[in-house]
Parts: C-alpha cells; sequence; structure tokens
C-alpha cells in the first residue's frame, strides 16, 4: 500500500484506500505490553499514518476505520464505510439446498461461527453454558464452527465444564449456511480491546436471522444491536450477564422470532452486496 500511495503521489493518480482492518492495532490483541509494544509497532504505525494522510478517498468495512484514518487525513472531510456483506440471493439458495436437517425439536442451538483464535471468548460462553446446566437446563447445544489456534484448548475446556457442544471444524461456506440457519440464536464473544468492529460473522449472523448476544466493545456494533433491536449486548469478560442473556431468549420463542427478524431486515439494509457494494463503484467513478 505504501509503494501504491507514493506511485500515485509522484503520477499525479488519485490515490483511494480501503481499510479491512487495522494495524497495528489488531496485533496489540496478542501482544500488549506498556512502551514496548509503543516501540516496537511505531514503524507500522508510522506507515499505515503515511498511507491514511495521502489517501484521496477513504472506503473502510465500518464507520470505526474510517475516523481511525480520518484522524490523520487532512485531504478528506468525510469517509465512507461499506459494511463486508454477503450475496443474500445466494445465501438464501445455498440455505434452502443445504438446510441441516437433523436437529432436534426440543434443542435450542447457539451458534458460533469463525475463528477459534486470540480475539475470541469462547471461555466466558462456555462458563456461561455451564452455569445454565447447573440450572437443569440440558437442552442448550454450543454449535461451533471453525478452527484455529486455541481449537483443542476450547475443546478441552468444554470436555472439562461438560457441557452439550458440538465442535463441527472447517465447513465449505454452504455447508456452514445450512447449519447456522437452523440455529437459535447466534453468539459473538469478542475479546475486550479487539480491534475488530464490524466483522464477517456479524453479516452472516444476520443474512441467517438469527438473534445475537455480543459482547463486543465496539460502539459501532453495539448501537448496531440496539437500535434494530437485533439482540442483547453483554458486558465484556461477565458470564453472569451472558448467562441471563442466553435464558432471556431461551425462554422466550417470540422474543427470539422478533429479533431474528429485526437481524435479518438489517441485513437486507446494510449487508447486502447487491446494495452496499454499488456503494463502491459509485465511488470509483
Amino acid at each position: 500500500a505504501k509503494v501504491a500511495a507514493k506511485y500515485a503521489k509522484e503520477n499525479n493518480i488519485r490515490f483511494i484506500i480501503d481499510i479491512q482492518d487495522l494495524w497495528p492495532e489488531a496485533f496489540r490483541m496478542v501482544f500488549n505490553i506498556p512502551i514496548i509494544s509503543e516501540i516496537l509497532f511505531y514503524p507500522m504505525k508510522k506507515q499505515a499514518n503515511y498511507i491514511y494522510g495521502i489517501a484521496d478517498k477513504i472506503i473502510a468495512v465500518s464507520q470505526t476505520y474510517v475516523n481511525r484514518a480520518l484522524k490523520v487525513n487532512k485531504k478528506c472531510k468525510i469517509g465512507n464505510s461499506v459494511y463486508l456483506s454477503t450475496d443474500l440471493n445466494e445465501f438464501d439458495k445455498l440455505a434452502k439446498y443445504n438446510k441441516f436437517m437433523g436437529k432436534p425439536k426440543d434443542e435450542i442451538w447457539l451458534a458460533y461461527i469463525g475463528t477459534l483464535g486470540h480475539s475470541y471468548d469462547l471461555i466466558s460462553v462456555i462458563d456461561a453454558l455451564k452455569i445454565i446446566k447447573d440450572k437443569g437446563i440440558n437442552s442448550i447445544k454450543f454449535i461451533v464452527m471453525g478452527d484455529g489456534p486455541l481449537e483443542s484448548k476450547f475443546k478441552e475446556y468444554a470436555k472439562e465444564k461438560g457441557i452439550y457442544v458440538e465442535f463441527t471444524g472447517r465447513l465449505s461456506y454452504e455447508k456452514m449456511v445450512g447449519i447456522l440457519t437452523v440455529c437459535d440464536i447466534a453468539v459473538n464473544p469478542i475479546k475486550k480491546r479487539s480491534a475488530g468492529s464490524i466483522i464477517n460473522k456479524v453479516g452472516d449472523y444476520a443474512a441467517a436471522g438469527l438473534p445475537v448476544i455480543n459482547t463486543q466493545e465496539c460502539a459501532e456494533y453495539r448501537n448496531l444491536v440496539t437500535k434494530y433491536n437485533i439482540g442483547f449486548n453483554c458486558e465484556n469478560t461477565n458470564v453472569q450477564d451472558l448467562v441471563e442473556k442466553i435464558l432471556f431468549l431461551y425462554n422466550d420463542k417470540v422474543l427470539r422470532k422478533l429479533m431474528g427478524e429485526n437481524n435479518r431486515m438489517l441485513a437486507e439494509s446494510k449487508f447486502d452486496r447487491e446494495k452496499t457494494y454499488k456503494k463502491i463503484i459509485d465511488l470509483l467513478g
């Protein structure tokens, strides 16, 4: 990106950036030691600031990321946020032709999709489900779709706690969609201080029409959850809060349906590739 930025400047070419992730902010999730991290990541931060600052137009996957770039850009008064989107027509076809048929009617499935890595707090979800199980509720099944560096750790912890869980491993997108759309609730358990904002999984949860239990601290997504009434925000790392919100949805089928429908409407408004990506085309024109 820096090479492209310099080339554009030297040749008087319009330079447009599309921010998919924040560097070095994303790395602080894994390595965050005061002073040392600041020194270590300074060259990367300086390079990112140069790229953000020289851009003629700013596009990003969230307004949060747009605002980060605007802090160091004096050329752009506004930026353009375009959420990572799904082709809803294709999603619905995949859901129809790959629908999972083996879900027992008396079970409530709590879904997670994505990487099993350091940014995701599945431990708190497992702890919450353990508390719920100890209350005598055994019909909530945690469906974990994906793989990653902490897969073994999460599996061992779930086994230790004795919760009702299935780790499917990495699935094809069509198979994932077929399972996700028969689930009842989705969980977005992002760890504290994560640099993530509007991430891929929340678009898929919206497309699937599922109510969401969210621990992510990103104000932008928390505001969407509240504004569109698509689920519940929880205090990060507060297991008891997770328990209460899971049980709230577990015990209220009508509310699950309402919040799920609201999330699908959010998908049609802000996560449908056919609509949202036209905005990028217009910006490039």
